[in-house]
């Protein structure tokens, strides 16, 4: 019997190395490139900083992977990039590839190859490859696929030590629920006037965190009939309301004195929703002010934890005068692992392999705390619900917040103003389709 429970053990042990193996020789295959490969290749992006530097850097392993293909690139700054990309795509130069993101709902569908086929061809088993959620929302309802990832982006919340010890208060863990985070951020705060410390800052992304933390959502599955009235979704609002209301969230006029990354590190705020793409920053401005941590955000009422994230991919121009290089470009900076590697530094990437051992073993700079958490947290996350096609609806969701947590308002008062202009406005935006 012993022996057999031996000769079981080794058998499932070298089951999972060879699938291990077989995993990362499959993302090797597919991303080590192909000097048969020529021609012009035009790359259309934007942003700044590091993150663009790391995407040029991404370009040059292209680069040296494929020496045969001329490649040209276009980075623009992000500001008012929506109008320069339709531009672009009208006048038919706006590239061979393109930077795009799974929110923007489908809005430029018609100028995007479906990379089905390329993947088919080459045979990938992305589930295998790819960051788990990373690749949320690049197939669109028919199936056709938009893109490829290669980075994202979600959110922790991280918390001030020295002000959850003066509360005499345990820190936060990661089965908390959002009612344990509402009770938190009132029995945190302290003060008044220029010297109250706040529970939590009035941080912009909690605004797209509201309709989801009780379980309810904006809007349905296919963004045609708004839910913005659901009980669940408006007790979401309410929530933050309420902190408004109980000063454990800063008022406008206190939200309007210091930006909010300046109030968490100075002290006046215990929590804050921090991102992947910020948390160096942060940590910079915190330097040795105080003990600080980060934990998951809280839990619906499901168990489920809610998140938000932020993903960046690569479609193909379905006009390209050359297609084979543009699927190779856009292969190699979404599986190539020197190219993950590289993404690590600023942003979690979607090559599984350097997200699991690259980003998940770095800690946050000049900080102790690990980054591993911001990789489990993508698993369950919600794609940012405002961006593209859905914009015009998101404004009057924008709104609405504004309603609840600066002009007082209850959430059910907000609904009651809101739901038939959204409901309006996503009609508009279907019968536009």
């Amino acid at each position: 019997m012993r022996k057999f429970a031996i000769i079981l053990l080794i058998g499932i042990f070298v089951t999972v190395i060879t699938a291990c193996s077989a995993n990362s020789d499959q993302a090797a295959e597919n991303s080590s490139g192909n000097g048969e490969i020529s021609g012009d290749l035009t790359v259309f992006g934007w942003g700044g900083g590091e993150e663009l530097q790391s995407r040029k850097e991404a370009t040059k392993i292209f680069k040296k992977l494929y020496p045969k293909v001329k490649v040209h690139e276009v980075w623009l700054p992000a500001d008012n990039i929506d109008v320069k990309l339709d531009a672009a795509l009208a006048a038919g130069n706006a590239g061979d590839v393109i930077m795009m993101s799974p929110d923007w709902k489908g809005l430029r569908s018609k100028w995007f190859e479906d990379l089905n086929p390329y993947i088919e061809k080459d045979q990938l088993d992305l589930e295998a490859l790819l960051t788990q959620g990373v690749d949320g929302g690049y197939v669109d309802a028919d199936g056709k696929r938009e893109g490829m990832p290669t980075t994202a982006s979600d959110f922790m919340i991280a918390y001030n030590k020295d002000i959850f010890d003066k509360a005499g208060l345990p820190y936060p863990t990661n089965d908390w629920t959002w009612d344990d985070f509402s009770a938190t951020a009132k029995q945190v705060s302290s003060g008044e006037g220029a010297n109250r410390v706040y529970g939590i800052v009035s941080h912009w992304i909690l605004q797209s965190f509201a309709p989801f933390i009780y379980g309810g959502m904006p809007y349905n599955e296919d963004w045609s009939k708004q839910t913005l009235d659901d009980p669940n979704t408006l007790k979401g609002y309410q929530l933050f309301g309420d902190l408004v209301n109980a000063k454990a969230m800063p008022d406008d006029a206190a939200a309007k004195s210091m930006p909010m990354d300046q109030m968490f590190a100075a002290g006046r705020a215990a929590m804050y929703p921090l991102g992947v793409f910020e948390a160096s920053t942060i940590a910079k401005n915190i330097g040795s002010n105080f003990q600080w941590g980060i934990v998951m955000p809280p839990k619906d009422p499901s168990g489920k934890t809610v998140n938000i994230k932020f993903q960046t991919g690569f479609a193909m121009n379905k006009d390209s005068k050359n297609k084979e290089a543009a699927w190779a470009y856009i292969k190699t900076v979404s599986l190539n692992k020197e190219v993950g590697d590289l993404y690590s530094k600023v942003n979690l990437p979607a090559a599984k392999e350097s997200a699991d051992s690259t980003f998940a073993n770095l800690k946050i700079e000049g900080t102790d705390i690990s980054m591993v958490d911001f990789v489990t947290g993508l698993q369950d996350a919600i794609t940012f619900p405002w961006g593209g096609s859905i914009a015009k609806a998101g404004d009057l969701y924008e709104q609405t917040w504004q309603q609840v947590t600066v002009q007082g308002k209850s959430a059910e008062e907000a609904a009651k103003a809101y739901t038939s202009q959204i409901q309006s406005a996503l009609d508009s935006i279907h019968q536009s389709k």
